[in-house]
């Protein structure tokens, strides 16, 4: 485990903060002993690091903040702008490579193996709104550096208003 990637087998329900529901309930699933396929989790760490970069390049939160939810064309068009930079930007080296071994280890003795890529949002059920499914979600994902893509892509479409 490291602060960008958690695995299921060392997860809790009390993770969620960091992992997302759907992440914090595999964990507890698996500490049930049901049979869980391995796997890991992309932390909120790894995307604050994301945003940062984004952040320091040119400011998403002051844009997004300012955006009056009444004028529809300037929703969309800021919700293709900041998907597009999402999807584009590199990740920050150090949560590439916590990914990348992630990745390794799961596949290790798997040739051939595909993986999901799917959102595990903190927020996605709360008590006033469900979130559930707003987040693209990959199956098949082929290797490593497709994962990599994919996960930008997941990130990317939390921007999306379509």
């Amino acid at each position: 485990m490291t602060e960008s990637v958690s695995w299921f087998a060392d997860l809790r329900i009390s993770d969620r903060p960091t992992v997302g529901g759907k992440g914090a309930s595999l964990g507890e699933l698996t500490h049930a002993g049901i049979d869980v396929p391995p796997g890991f989790v992309v932390t909120t760490h790894a995307f604050e690091r994301f945003l940062e970069v984004l952040e320091a390049r040119a400011p998403i939160r002051p844009l997004v903040e300012a955006l009056d939810p009444a004028v529809l064309d300037g929703v969309t068009a800021l919700s293709r702008t900041l998907r597009a930079r999402v999807e584009e930007e590199p990740l920050p080296a150090d949560v590439e490579q916590a990914i990348l071994t992630a990745h390794a280890q799961l596949a290790q003795g798997q040739p051939g193996l595909t993986v999901a890529v799917r959102s595990s949002a903190t927020t996605e059920d709360a008590e006033d709104a469900s979130f559930a499914g707003l987040q693209d979600t990959f199956l098949w994902v082929l290797d490593a550096q497709d994962t990599i893509h994919r996960v930008r892509e997941c990130w990317g479409s939390l921007y999306s208003v379509e």
